[in-house]
């Protein structure tokens, strides 16, 4: 089949990925697809130097609480204004890498990734490596970069 039903689209806020959420709403609802919207806290941030979970359990409950209002928000908006139902949203911890590239697309049987292209400049690239090169390369299904000029764009001012 040619058309993609089951659309994974990892948002963090930056213009990008909230455009490439615009994109997405419209090829789902084109498609008759679903949508799957994810958030991943990078859980390396709660991480001490020997690899434990650090003891501020409250700040790890704050960051979690956020990303899910969030989301949360993006749903009710999306449904308000494009009539859009079929959408399930996700606040990850982990590694944005293979949450989004390997993880998610198993189990959630996603057929097109649609994320925004990387947000940062080339030091960060060379040091970090981005989410959006990594799944590019490793995931096993299609994906569909999205990138924007347009300054201060939010899905929340837009949906």
């Amino acid at each position: 089949m040619l058309e993609y039903k089951k659309i994974l689209v990892p948002i963090d806020g930056s213009a990008n990925s909230e455009w490439a959420l615009k994109k997405a709403i419209s090829v789902a609802q084109r498609n008759h697809g679903h949508l799957d919207v994810v958030t991943v806290i990078q859980s390396s941030r709660f991480m001490d130097i020997y690899g434990h979970m650090g003891t501020n359990m409250n700040y790890v409950e704050v960051s979690l609480l956020r990303a899910k209002e969030y989301v949360d928000n993006i749903k009710e908006q999306i449904q308000q204004k494009y009539h859009f139902t079929d959408i399930d949203v996700y606040v990850e911890a982990g590694d944005p890498k293979t949450v989004v590239a390997t993880n998610l697309p198993e189990k959630l049987e996603t057929d097109l990734i649609m994320m925004g292209s990387t947000g940062l400049n080339a030091l960060q690239r060379t040091l970090l490596g981005s989410v959006a090169d990594y799944v590019v390369r490793i995931a096993p299904v299609d994906v569909l970069l999205v990138r924007t000029k347009m300054d201060n764009f939010t899905i929340a001012k837009e949906v």
